[in-house]
């Protein structure tokens, strides 16, 4: 005649494993400090990269060419002098009606030869409004010498002193700006040097001539617009919520866009410095991995021990009646309320970690040696931490089923003890 199994209350099953849990309070509690330590480096270590990253994006997006921009279509692609918006006032008035919750700058990017008496060297020539511009609101305060040209200046330009270096260039140096024609010919202006800045950035320092919008328009007139329709090459949209950027994309797209016509964002425009932030992501999961591991042979070593310590008490449990799928769940209980516990006490230890940094920070710029120029960009010299609801959501999920997942095994062989072997131990 077989014996009717006893089943156990969900609270008694929850009582039980409860006590369980703290019968070894010192090995529990050294358990949950482990896992808050290594809790709190993963979220360190996850914050102050997604600081850094995103200190370079919004550095990039303020030097580059804004989160989203309107140019001629293939441009990245096959960039060219003769490849503009011709009308560039009708298609701002397109934006415009938009009402873009930001900023909307006109730009001309041209590739040219920068020459002097001493040297010449080729440039990107980028005019833009000297005033409201978001790159030259970045680069206004990097002046090293001289002035910042003025609206209307048809003559200045600003140069880096990477490339003062190369044209032997100062003050006041006449620097003749040359870009060849479609037709093959080459057409030339004449500017003089009125600041000369230091981004911090090489790339910039060696390459980049700033003018006025007007200056650099004489180039696309060379190459056939119209002046009075105002061409551009591009234009630069800055959003006041760069959260907003997909419903911006997407409106952008559906009023202006056409065989001639197509809007980029920066991950678009700036593919090198999204695949760097990509492998520097997959380091900092590599070391989150490392940290995984750490808690997972924590949580098994303390619910294995305890299982072990209790193949008698299991096994009475058993000749009582108590079936292999409560007893499978009494112990799997203690893994839940292990994993509840060490994800709880994490994260007080690991928001305590984040809110400190996220409020002091760390200067990066002492660490590497006063330069934090990156991928054609920078760091802030101080990064604070920083961490997104969805990273807050990624990182709980991880420590939990990790530490959920480790008691998978001590409860299984729990479930498989047999009366009569576990009374005899």
């Amino acid at each position: 005649m077989s014996r009717p199994h006893s089943h156990l209350p969900l609270g008694m099953l929850v009582m039980l494993s409860w006590r369980n849990i703290w019968r070894h309070r010192r090995r529990t509690l050294i358990t949950l400090s482990s896992i808050a330590i290594g809790f709190a480096l993963a979220v360190l270590m996850i914050g102050l990269g997604d600081g850094a990253h995103n200190s370079m994006i919004r550095n990039a997006i303020k030097l580059g060419e804004g989160h989203l921009t309107v140019q001629p279509r293939g441009y990245i692609e096959a960039p060219a002098n003769h490849k503009y918006l011709a009308d560039g006032t009708t298609l701002l008035e397109r934006i415009d009606r938009l009402h873009v919750a930001g900023r909307v700058e006109p730009r001309i990017s041209l590739q040219i030869l920068a020459s002097t008496a001493s040297n010449s060297v080729g440039a990107g020539l980028e005019g833009l409004s000297p005033l409201g511009d978001q790159r030259a609101d970045l680069l206004r305060p990097q002046l090293v010498d001289g002035a910042w040209i003025e609206p209307g200046d048809l003559r200045g330009i600003l140069i880096g002193d990477g490339m003062a270096g190369k044209l032997k260039a100062k003050i006041g140096s006449k620097v003749v700006l040359m870009a060849g024609k479609q037709g093959g010919d080459s057409q030339a202006q004449l500017g003089r040097v009125r600041g000369i800045f230091d981004s911090k950035v090489d790339e910039l320092d060696d390459y980049l001539i700033l003018s006025d919008i007007q200056l650099a328009r004489r180039f696309l007139v060379g190459e056939g617009a119209d002046p009075a329709l105002r061409p551009v090459t591009r234009f630069a949209l800055f959003l006041d919520d760069p959260d907003s950027l997909p419903e911006w994309k997407a409106e952008l797209k559906a009023a202006v866009e056409n065989d001639q016509v197509v809007v980029l964002d920066w991950r678009e425009m700036m593919p090198q410095l999204v695949q760097f932030i990509m492998v520097d992501d997959a380091g900092n999961y590599i070391f989150l991995v490392l940290i995984l591991i750490m808690v997972v042979f924590g949580i098994l070593n303390t619910v294995l021990m305890s299982v072990l310590e209790r193949t008698r008490e299991f096994g009475l449990l058993r000749a009582l009646g108590i079936s292999r799928y409560h007893l499978l769940w009494l112990v799997f209980c203690e893994s839940l309320l292990l994993s509840l516990l060490a994800v709880g006490i994490g994260w007080i230890v690991a928001g305590a970690v984040h809110l400190w940094f996220a409020n002091h920070g760390i200067d990066f710029a002492a660490l590497m040696g006063g330069s934090t120029e990156m991928m054609g960009t920078f760091m802030d010299p101080v990064i604070y931490t920083e961490l997104s609801g969805e990273r807050v959501l990624q990182l709980t999920l991880l420590i939990f089923a990790a530490t959920l997942g480790s008691g998978i095994y001590p409860a299984v062989k729990a479930s498989r003890v047999t009366p009569v072997e576990a009374l005899r131990t």
